[in-house]
């Protein structure tokens, strides 16, 4: 068995759970644009949080491997805010300390493999009228068409650096766990309601 399957059946349950916690039973080519403000809102706060973390935690030669500089989503989210006129959050604890390489491959684990899912998402959101005319989608357009080629990367590097099993996979269970706490804090600041947009 590959590490990645273990890490993945390792954090099944606290993925569904954070996909249905996101907006349960509600389609996506369905959602408002407050919800689409609301959802890059959680977004910025779940990678400020980790991406800080991981930041500080990687060698230059893990850097170099995971290509680490190109991997950082938070410019694409704040890009995403400011065209949709959305605030963006500030002022949020940082609730998970990296102090490890394991521990940030296990945060990135949850981070790249975002991406998947964000194509999925933007597809369907490239129906919805009610937000597809105000935003490029850049964040939700993860790594382009090469998107699959950087997920398969990140596994190879996995794959070779899992040298604390235990501590990678913990890791990336409390991703998850911090993504959750992300939708919880912007829930209750309400920050989604802005006026209405003109089309890009």
């Amino acid at each position: 068995m590959s590490f990645h399957t273990k890490i993945k059946e390792a954090t099944q349950h606290q993925h569904q759970a954070t996909e249905q916690l996101l907006f349960p039973q509600q389609n996506w080519s369905d959602l408002s644009l407050d919800q689409y403000r609301e959802f890059l809102q959680i977004q910025y706060v779940f990678y400020q949080r980790a991406e800080q973390q991981i930041d500080v935690a990687l060698s230059p030669g893990l850097r170099q491997m995971l290509d680490w500089s190109n991997r950082q989503k938070l410019p694409w989210i704040e890009a995403d805010l400011l065209e949709i006129n959305a605030i963006t959050p500030v002022g949020f604890p940082k609730d998970m300390m990296v102090a490890s390489e394991g521990e940030a491959m296990g945060l990135l684990y949850v981070t790249e493999g975002s991406t998947l899912g964000g194509r999925m998402i933007m597809k369907a959101l490239q129906k919805n009228e009610k937000i597809a005319p105000y935003t490029s989608f850049r964040f939700l357009s993860g790594y382009g068409a090469d998107t699959s080629a950087y997920w398969k990367s990140f596994l190879r590097v996995l794959e070779d650096n899992h040298h604390q099993p235990e501590t990678v996979i913990a890791a990336a269970q409390q991703g998850f766990d911090l993504f959750s706490q992300s939708v919880y804090l912007i829930r209750e600041k309400q920050l989604a309601k802005q006026p209405p947009l003109r089309s890009i």
